[in-house]
């Protein structure tokens, strides 16, 4: 009788044993599942917030090249009188880069900013402009660097006193030697 009683208790046990592993499993999967989509989502939101600073430091770039542009042309006797409006440009794109950039990037931008609005407003202070820009052109550089974890250890800088305005800095895309020298 007791072996009766011992494969009763085996026989419902088992179905039962079945049940709770076959749940057991399905609840880790389903956690497995919600913590990839978690990561992947984070992953996505990342990568959308990451293209927007880059969206917002392009356009500030292309707004700093094109006042450096005008502040080339004008500094070679062409008649600017853009200039004003493309200061206000930069400050614009400035704040738009300020909302949404951390801190590291911050300071240098504001100092970049600060330095083509003085070149710009006050020409005769600043008879070499672009001597006076590069420096801080070249930590706005390393701060966007940092700002999108990109660290470019092969590019060598060149001395800001070693560059004429006929000479192409190698490491530098905003540099007014690249201007078109015939216009």
């Amino acid at each position: 009788m007791s072996t009766d009683i011992g494969v009763v208790i085996l026989s419902a046990a088992l179905p039962l044993l079945g049940v709770l592993i076959g749940s057991g499993s399905t609840i880790l999967v389903q956690r497995s599942s919600a913590r990839e989509s978690r990561l992947r989502s984070v992953a996505e939101r990342r990568q959308a917030q990451r293209a927007e600073v880059k969206s917002v430091i392009d356009s500030y770039l292309e707004v700093a090249q094109h006042l450096q542009t005008q502040l080339y042309a004008r500094e070679h006797g062409r008649e600017v009188p853009d200039i004003p409006v493309l200061v206000e440009q930069i400050w614009l794109a400035q704040a738009q880069v300020e909302i949404i950039c951390s801190e590291g990037l911050r300071g240098p931008l504001e100092e970049h900013a600060v330095a083509l609005n003085e070149v710009a407003r006050h020409e005769e202070q600043y008879p070499d402009w672009w001597e006076y820009v590069y420096p801080y052109k070249g930590a706005l550089h390393d701060a966007i660097r940092k700002e999108l974890r990109w660290q470019d250890d092969e590019v060598s800088r060149e001395s800001p006193t070693s560059l004429s305005h006929d000479q192409t800095p190698s490491d530098q895309s905003m540099a007014p030697s690249r201007i078109d020298r015939a216009t």
